[in-house]
Order: C-alpha cells, then sequence, then structure tokens
C-alpha cells in the first residue's frame, strides 16, 4: 500500500503537510538511520572539542583551533545530513511507488518537493541544534550573530536538499551514495573548515566560492565578533539555494514526466 495518501478536499497546503508527517513519521521510525544523520557532526563536535581545546587557531577569527573548525563542522553536517536524508527519500518515494501515486494525485509537483524540502529542514533542525548546544554549551563556543546562523542553516539546507534531489533523480539505491560522496568529500576537505583557503593562493580564491565554503564563511562570521559576513558570501549563499532547488524541481518534473 502507497504511503502517500493525498485527500483532494484537505486543499494544497493540507496535502503538503500531511506528506511532510508522514516524512517525519517514517524517520523517527527508522531510528538507524535517524541516529546516523547525527553521526558526522556529533562525533566531529565531541573528537576536536577534547582533543584541540589548548591548540592555537590557524586565523585570528577564533580563539583556539575548536573554535575555527567549529563553523565548518556545522556546515559540513547540514550538507551530509541534507544531501543523503532528502536523497533517499526521494529513492524509496520512487521505489515504493509513492511518485505514480503523485502524477495521479491533485498535489503538484512543486507541492511534492516542497514537502520534501520541509521535511528534510525539520530533520537537519534536530542535528544542527544538539551540535550548537555540545559546542556552546560543552567546548564554549559563542554565537554572535542568531539571524546570520540561521540564515546560513537554511540556506545550506535548501543548497544541499537540492543536491541531494537532483543526484537521487537520476541514481539508485546503490549508486546514490557513490556519486554523492565524490562531490560532497572533495567540497568538504576544500571548504577552509580544517585550515583557511589563503593558504592555497589564488587557488583558495576559487574555493572559497564554492557553496560549502560559503556557508562556512557566514558560519564563522556568525561565531566571531571580529569577522564581519562577507557580503559575497551571502549573496552566493542565497543563489545557490534557489538554484539548487530550482535545478532539482526541473530535472524531477522532467525525469519522471518522462517515466
Amino acid at each position: 500500500m502507497s504511503a502517500m495518501r493525498v485527500q483532494p478536499e484537505s486543499g494544497w497546503l493540507g496535502d503538503v503537510l500531511g506528506l511532510v508527517a508522514i516524512d517525519m513519521r517514517q524517520f523517527f521510525d527508522n531510528r538507524l538511520f535517524a541516529i546516523s544523520t547525527l553521526l558526522t557532526s556529533v562525533s566531529m563536535v565531541l573528537a576536536f572539542g577534547a582533543a584541540t581545546d589548548q591548540m592555537v587557531s590557524p586565523a585570528p577569527t577564533a580563539a583556539n583551533y575548536f573554535g575555527f573548525v567549529f563553523p565548518g563542522i556545522i556546515g559540513a553536517g547540514i550538507m551530509f545530513s541534507c544531501t543523503y536524508t532528502v536523497g533517499y527519500t526521494v529513492i524509496i518515494d520512487r521505489n515504493r511507488r509513492t511518485i505514480e501515486d503523485l502524477i495521479l494525485s491533485p498535489l503538484s509537483y512543486s507541492g511534492f518537493l516542497l514537502a520534501r524540502l520541509v521535511g528534510v529542514v525539520l530533520k537537519c533542525l534536530f542535528q544542527f541544534a544538539l551540535v550548537v548546544v555540545l559546542g556552546v554549551g560543552v567546548f564554549d563556543a559563542r554565537i554572535e550573530s542568531v539571524p546570520l546562523f540561521l540564515l546560513g542553516f537554511l540556506t545550506a539546507c535548501t543548497a544541499f536538499a537540492g543536491l541531494g534531489i537532483l543526484v537521487a533523480t537520476y541514481t539508485n539505491e546503490i549508486s546514490f551514495p557513490a556519486v554523492v560522496n565524490i562531490i560532497v568529500i572533495p567540497l568538504m576537505y576544500f571548504a577552509g573548515i580544517f585550515f583557511p583557503l589563503t593558504n592555497l593562493g589564488t587557488l583558495g580564491d576559487v574555493f572559497a566560492r564554492l557553496p560549502l565554503a560559503v556557508h562556512v564563511d557566514i558560519f564563522r562570521a556568525a561565531t566571531s565578533p571580529d569577522f564581519p559576513a562577507s557580503a559575497s558570501s551571502t549573496l552566493l549563499a542565497v543563489a545557490y539555494s534557489f538554484l539548487a532547488v530550482g535545478i532539482a524541481a526541473w530535472s524531477f518534473r522532467r525525469r519522471i514526466g518522462h517515466g
């Protein structure tokens, strides 16, 4: 029996919220998957927080090395969580023929994708909150700008969720993780998480424009009183968010429309 049940009388918004509720229930029913989404960022916070407290920061944006890597841990955690979570959800939808129900239902493609995006933001919010609590409460990280922090969270979630939907649209449960790793692992290493990108010279200026790097820049500005947010990073973060969702929506509709 299909997991997706759309009631014509409930209206578009009701259908979207109903699909979000089903998504969240399935997520928490699968406890192993829910816990695994926390693994990357939480383990990084614990490891770096415990082992690098006395290490000097490689840049003046933080008091110690943990303060330097903490914004990057947040960004990398969002990237991995959102890309994998929404990607596997879309693949499961396809395997369970939920997509076929969508074509026959009153819920539009945009409503379906909106529900999946809202679901992945809510799932990632649990990880995000836990990492912040650990970083601030246990390892003395600082949050200087809550609005900037939330902007980085929302744009990172939607940008990498768009990436996950795009990859999942053209792969299956076997090839999906391999394709995602080819993309996200290099992004993580060249995002300025572990060392300043200025160390790479001209090449570092190129890497600084990549999706994860601009979000690390935003989180770093949100956690440091002496590191203002770069206007270019902020604009790029918003642009990546809209671009990723737009391309994912177009590809999804085209792919499903062709069977």
